[in-house]
């Protein structure tokens, strides 16, 4: 099947989204280099200093629930180009933050901001190309937005050598200004409406939940978990029976979408777990140090970015589906060697099975994500990748919590023991992450989705 062109204009709006969420990604790589700076020209400890990252993660997951509402109040292009422009002021507060308290709140802040600006911007896309040629545009969309964590921590050493932290939050502006010119031009603002009665108890609810969720996946906080699941308990129950709800958790029970939220899911759970462990095991298996372990990394990474382009094609072509399971497969293959790892494996066949690995990571995550967005119509577009987006980091969050947990514990008989069990528990995750990618291979093979709303 030949997918249909996709005009000049269309891929320059899709490039300025993908700028966009290069900054974004880029913002969260560098700054996680730059801690033990921060920490140390702040005077702060260790933990303290961790909440820089911790709070603007908790940020975004709050926001992600108010994106769809808001889309359609301003319009996706108009309300991407506010969140840029909110992630750029906060930019320059954190920058100019005078103590860790004002630096933990303004990234909360800029935390919020990137959750809109993601969501938004994929709204964007979708409206703009219809679902027949979604797969390339968000390959494309990936493959610029992969290169952040790539080029981030290697950026960010470079300049925390010349100067000091705040210049990782300057950084952010010359791009930004960039993308907020271009988008002036090229990005269509989108159709203001009346969106419906915002359900302020199901705004609250989840906007209550969700972060506490995240946080406790990740600080592993009994009460607070309690707090969490409860609210998001209640706000599921409410979702189900109000007639507007704040997120539409209807959509998961289409086959389609419902078999692509549990892809995305669980492949993020694998992708997470494996960015906790891989590095611990460079470090505390083979003994390398910090900065050899991110040039060890480096080609996994290359792949995924690569690979996600090539995703994006294949997609247009053969279905979400069919190339998230053969992503699935292939992820899983260079798992299984894993836990029989040691010091004596030669290193070109470890780098072999990371760049695997990266392959089957951009093959994998991308297309769940694109059979998520073709499946529903226009009007439900903000809801989904809300969704996805929300799904995604539940699972990443809860993913590397696993698989720590199981690595903590194992240490205790030794590395090898600790790394065997963790990357067993890895393999399962993907094992499952398989299953659920031929679920929505299946459902989209057999499923007649209309798209036209």
């Amino acid at each position: 099947m030949t997918a249909p062109p996709i005009p000049r204009t269309v891929w320059i709006a899709s490039g300025v989204m993908a700028l966009g969420g290069f900054l974004g990604n880029m913002d969260g790589s560098i700054v996680a280099v730059g801690l033990e700076s921060m920490r140390l020209r702040l005077g702060v400890s260790l933990i303290e200093i961790q909440w820089v990252a911790t709070a603007f993660l908790l940020g975004l997951s709050a926001a992600l629930p108010l994106t769809p509402w808001l889309v359609k109040r301003l319009g996706a292009g108009r309300l991407w180009l506010w969140a840029l422009g909110a992630f750029l002021l906060t930019s320059v507060a954190c920058a100019l933050a005078p103590d860790a308290g004002t630096l933990i709140a303004f990234r909360t802040l800029q935390g919020m901001a990137t959750g809109v600006m993601v969501t938004a911007g994929q709204t964007v896309i979708g409206l703009a190309v219809g679902p027949e040629r979604l797969g390339r545009t968000m390959g494309t969309l990936g493959l610029v937005v992969g290169l952040a964590p790539v080029v981030g921590p290697s950026v960010g050493g470079f300049l925390l050598a010349h100067f000091s932290w705040p210049v990782l939050f300057w950084l952010n502006l010359p791009i930004g200004l960039v993308a907020f010119g271009l988008a002036l031009r090229y990005v269509p603002r989108g159709d203001r409406g009346q969106p419906p009665p915002m359900d302020w108890p199901g705004l609250l609810l989840v906007s209550l939940g969700l972060p506490l969720l995240v946080y406790t996946l990740t600080e592993l906080d009994a009460v607070l978990a309690a707090v969490g699941a409860l609210a998001l308990a209640i706000f599921v129950w409410r979702s189900l029976r109000v007639r507007h709800p704040v997120l539409d958790l209807r959509l998961a029970a289409r086959p389609v979408m419902g078999s692509a939220l549990a892809a995305v899911l669980l492949a993020g759970a694998g992708m997470f777990g494996a960015v906790l462990l891989l590095p611990l095991w460079f470090q505390v298996r083979l003994g390398a140090g910090p900065a050899e372990t991110g040039v060890l990394l480096a080609p996994m990474g290359l792949a995924t970015t690569v690979f996600v382009l090539v995703a994006g094609r294949l997609t247009d072509r053969h279905g979400g589906g069919t190339v998230a399971l053969t992503g699935s497969l292939v992820v899983l293959a260079s798992t299984v060697p894993l836990p029989w790892l040691g010091p004596d494996t030669p290193m070109w066949l470890v780098q072999a099975l990371l760049v695997v690995r990266g392959a089957g990571l951009g093959l994998s995550i991308m297309p769940a994500s694109t059979a998520a967005y073709a499946s529903v119509g226009a009007a439900e577009l903000g809801h989904a990748t809300a969704l996805v987006n929300i799904v995604m980091r539940v699972g990443g969050a809860a993913g590397g919590a696993v698989c720590v947990i199981v690595l903590s514990r194992g240490l205790a008989t030794g590395p090898a023991t600790g790394f065997g069990w963790a990357f067993g528990v890895l393999g399962i995750v993907c094992v499952l992450g398989a299953v659920a990618a031929g679920r929505l291979r299946h459902a989209e093979r057999s499923s007649t989705v209309d798209v036209t709303g």
